[in-house]
């Protein structure tokens, strides 16, 4: 059973966190959540855009929990993130690290109402597929499979929140959501 850590860079609802620990969980993963907020550098915000450098983010989170004995770490965030070549990022990753940004899985976001069923769903899918990355899985060309690559939120709802069957295999994990 992999180990995975939930680390949270700004203050997240609980009930946020709950829906993730589940999510994970009825998925086959034992997560654990740090209980204090990982608060990250001001300086890895662009003034410019109005957005955090997530690569900066992802390089802080994989130096800072390297020695943390999970096979993946996750890092949360409520807040807008860019990578290079890109104009946003729902998240990042490398090996055994991952961020995933919130902002933009709301719907305010997009000024329409917001309603927090969704946004759950999307977090969930987000926090899936940067899991995913972690563990050394690429993108999925399955459309329902949460590992397909989402470039907007119409791509993020049209997927699962759940790995295909190819991906379960190559994860060496058997429980379906």
């Amino acid at each position: 059973m992999y180990r995975v850590l939930i680390v949270k860079i700004t203050s997240i609802d609980r009930s946020v966190i709950n829906e993730i620990t589940n999510h994970l969980s009825q998925l086959g993963f034992h997560v654990d959540v740090l209980s204090q907020i990982e608060h990250i550098n001001i300086s890895y915000f662009d003034w410019q855009r109005s957005q955090y450098d997530a690569e900066k983010i992802l390089e802080y989170v994989s130096s800072k929990f390297d020695k943390f004995p999970y096979d993946a770490i996750i890092a949360i965030g409520e807040i807008d993130a860019y990578a290079r070549g890109l104009n946003f990022v729902f998240g990042l990753s490398t090996k055994k690290f991952g961020t995933v940004f919130l902002v933009r899985l709301k719907n305010d976001f997009y000024k329409k109402k917001c309603n927090f069923e969704l946004f759950i769903e999307r977090v969930k899918k987000e926090v899936t597929h940067e899991l995913g990355h972690t563990l050394g899985l690429g993108h999925c060309s399955n459309p329902t499979c949460v590992m397909r690559f989402s470039n907007s939120i119409a791509e993020v709802d049209n997927k699962s929140a759940s790995f295909c069957e190819e991906c379960r295999a190559k994860l060496n994990i058997n429980n379906k959501s």
